[in-house]
């Protein structure tokens, strides 16, 4: 495949990232899903063109939204878990030991949802609001389990409709 073709899919997908981060400043709901299908998105790169180049597109999506956006938080969310997550998956799922692969994947969410919300607490001065004190970090840790579980899963199953029904179609569009 051609390195300019490569390059400017790769703008692409990146101007695509932002507009759908983006999205999360005008409908409030997208503020937690639209990083989710961004780091979804993440699939094609990682899986035609390689880790190297689905990186920089998450290094320039992650610095175009934190500048451009209005509404920092699903920016914050993208760079600080979503986005780097669905690169980093392949390495840990070659670990053998199957409880290894879970501790280290929650280790990595538990990192990228307390940077996240220290991010916008001491960074961008967002107030942290926590109605039920301890029992609501718990619970809203508790129901990102559950998100990471399902984000999970999906890039699974994505990665494997992707490479079985979509990757030689793309790539022969490509050439």
């Amino acid at each position: 495949m051609r390195k300019n073709l490569k390059i400017a899919f790769s703008g692409i997908m990146c101007a695509l990232t932002v507009v759908l981060l983006a999205l999360a400043s005008v409908i409030w709901l997208l503020d937690y899903t639209s990083p989710l299908i961004c780091g979804l998105l993440l699939i094609v790169p990682i899986e035609s063109f390689g880790r190297k180049s689905a990186f920089c597109v998450y290094a320039a999506a992650c610095i175009l939204s934190l500048f451009l956006l209005p509404s920092k938080g699903a920016a914050v969310l993208y760079a600080m878990f979503c986005g780097y997550y669905p690169i980093i998956r392949k390495d840990i799922e070659k670990l053998k030991s199957r409880f290894l692969r879970i501790i280290i994947k929650f280790a990595v969410f538990n990192l990228g949802a307390v940077g996240s919300e220290l991010v916008m607490v001491y960074v961008f001065k967002v107030p942290f609001e926590n109605f039920l004190g301890v029992w609501g970090i718990v619970i809203l840790l508790l129901a990102g389990y559950v998100i990471l579980f399902t984000f999970d899963r999906l890039i699974h199953v994505f990665t494997i409709i992707y490479v079985k029904k979509y990757k030689k179609r793309f790539e022969k569009l490509l050439k």
